[in-house]
C-alpha cells in the first residue's frame, strides 16, 4: 500500500458561483505553495450524563469548520484573484491616457514632474501611489519605465524617479496605468482541492473565504504571501472522482525577491530596512447554528492592518515621526529580473502613523535596529487619493 508523501500534492482552487457549492470542474487554478494546508475540523459535543459507574458516555460531532493557510512566493499574476478577494474589491482595468483624455493637450517634463498644459490628471483617473508608464514621449529615455506617483495635482504628476527634462510641449504622448484594486465590499468564496497524488485521493473544501493575508520581506529571501482561509465544509474524493478539478492552469512567472524591492517610506526611498511584516486581517469566522452542522456563511468583518518595520538606526528621524504622530505612506514595489519595463506587483498604504518605536538592546553585536508598529486607516483625503487603507497594482494581464 502506498503512503502519501509531503510533496506530491497539488493544490487547486476556483471561485464559487454560489457560496458553499462546488463550481464546475474546469477553469480552476493551481496554487504554488511553499508550505501550509487546510483542514476540516469538528467541534466535539461531550455528554453531560452523570453515570453511576464513573464512566463517560461517548460524545458526538458538532459544527464543522475549515481553516488553514498557504504560503507562497509572490509572482506575476499568480494570486491576483485571492488578493482581490481579501481586499473585497474589483480590479480596475488597465487605464490608457492620451493628449485627448480629460482635456489634456500636451505635456512637458522636469527632473521629476510631468506637467500638463491643460486638463486634469485626476479627472483622467490617476491617483497617488499608482505606478504608470509613459509611452510615445518625444524623449525616449522617459518611455517604458515603472514610474511611481508621489504627488498629484490636476496639472502635475510628481515622481521620485529621475526624468529627462523636456520643456517642449509634446502633443503625442500616452500614459498607461496597469490594473489595480482598492478595498470594497464584494464577498468572494473559493473551493479548494488538495489532491494527494500518491494515494489517488483528494480532500476538497467549499465555502472558503480569504480571512487574512500576510506580506513578509526578509534579507536574501523571496517576498512571501501567506493566505489564511476560513471555510464551511469539506469532503473526500477517491478513485475516478479524484481529482475533482480537471487540468487546472498554472502560472510560470518567477518569484520576486526582497533584495530587488523598491521601498518608499514617507518621502524617501529607503535601503536600511532589515525586515517588514504586514498583516491584513478580515477577522473571518463562521457562526454555529441550531439544526445544521455547517455555518450558513463565513462572515468577514472590519479589516485591520497590522505591521512591523525593522530598520537600521541611522538617525532619530523616525523616532521624531513617532513622537509627532506624523502621517506617512508606504509603497512596496516588487519587480521581475528583466529589462524595462519590468513586470511588477505593488502594494501601497497611504495613511498610517507609527504605533510604537522599540530599539534593539544595548551591547548587542552589529548595528542597532529599531522596530516600528503601524496604525493604518482609510485614506479619506479624496481627490488625488484613493479611498482605501491599501491598494494592490500589477502589470499582469
Amino acid at each position: 500500500m502506498p503512503y502519501q508523501t509531503g510533496r506530491n500534492i497539488e493544490v487547486a482552487y476556483k471561485l464559487e458561483t454560489n457560496y458553499g457549492e462546488l463550481p464546475g470542474a474546469s477553469g480552476a487554478k493551481v496554487f504554488r505553495p511553499n508550505s501550509g494546508g487546510i483542514t476540516l475540523s469538528k467541534e466535539p459535543i461531550r455528554s453531560n450524563e452523570n453515570r453511576r459507574d464513573g464512566m463517560t458516555t461517548r460524545g458526538r460531532h458538532g459544527s464543522r469548520t475549515v481553516s488553514g493557510n498557504y504560503a507562497a512566493d509572490i509572482s506575476l499574476g499568480s494570486y491576483d484573484d485571492l488578493i482581490e478577494a481579501v481586499l473585497r474589491g474589483t480590479f480596475e482595468p488597465e487605464l490608457t491616457i492620451t493628449e485627448a483624455t480629460a482635456g489634456l493637450t500636451s505635456i512637458t517634463t522636469t527632473g521629476n514632474t510631468i506637467v500638463a498644459a491643460a486638463g486634469s490628471w485626476i479627472t483622467a483617473g490617476l491617483r497617488v501611489g499608482d505606478v504608470f508608464r509613459l509611452e510615445d514621449h518625444a524623449t525616449a529615455a522617459n518611455n517604458n519605465r515603472n514610474l511611481r506617483i508621489t504627488g498629484l495635482t490636476a496639472s502635475t504628476i510628481t515622481v521620485p524617479d529621475d526624468l529627462t527634462i523636456n520643456a517642449v510641449a509634446d502633443t503625442g504622448f500616452t500614459i498607461v496605468r496597469p490594473k489595480k484594486v482598492i478595498q470594497g465590499m464584494v464577498p468572494r468564496s473559493f473551493a479548494i482541492e488538495e489532491r494527494e497524488i500518491d494515494i489517488d485521493g483528494s480532500e476538497i473544501f467549499t465555502g472558503n473565504r480569504v480571512g487574512q493575508l500576510q506580506i513578509q520581506l526578509q534579507p536574501n529571501g523571496m517576498v512571501i504571501l501567506t493566505f489564511s482561509f476560513v471555510g464551511q465544509d469539506g469532503q473526500v474524493m477517491t478513485g475516478a472522482s479524484s481529482p475533482y478539478f480537471t487540468t487546472p492552469s498554472e502560472t510560470v512567472s518567477e518569484g520576486m525577491t526582497a533584495v530587488e524591492a523598491i521601498i518608499r517610506l514617507g518621502d524617501q526611498d529607503v535601503l536600511d530596512i532589515s525586515s517588514l511584516d504586514l498583516t491584513l486581517n478580515l477577522n473571518a469566522a463562521g457562526v454555529p447554528v441550531v439544526g445544521s452542522n455547517v455555518t450558513p456563511d463565513v462572515f468577514t468583518n472590519l479589516m485591520n492592518i497590522d505591521g512591523t518595520i525593522t530598520a537600521l538606526k541611522g538617525d532619530v528621524a523616525r523616532v521624531e515621526q513617532f513622537i509627532e504622530e506624523e502621517v506617512l505612506s508606504l509603497h512596496l514595489l516588487f519587480t521581475e529580473n528583466e529589462g524595462e519595463p519590468k513586470d511588477f506587483c505593488s502594494f501601497y498604504l497611504g495613511n498610517f502613523t507609527l504605533a510604537s518605536a522599540t530599539k534593539s538592546e544595548l551591547g548587542s553585536d552589529g548595528a542597532r535596529t529599531q522596530s516600528f508598529g503601524l496604525l493604518v486607516g482609510k485614506d479619506q483625503r479624496g481627490g488625488a487619493h484613493d479611498p482605501t487603507m491599501i491598494k494592490f497594482q500589477t502589470s499582469a494581464a
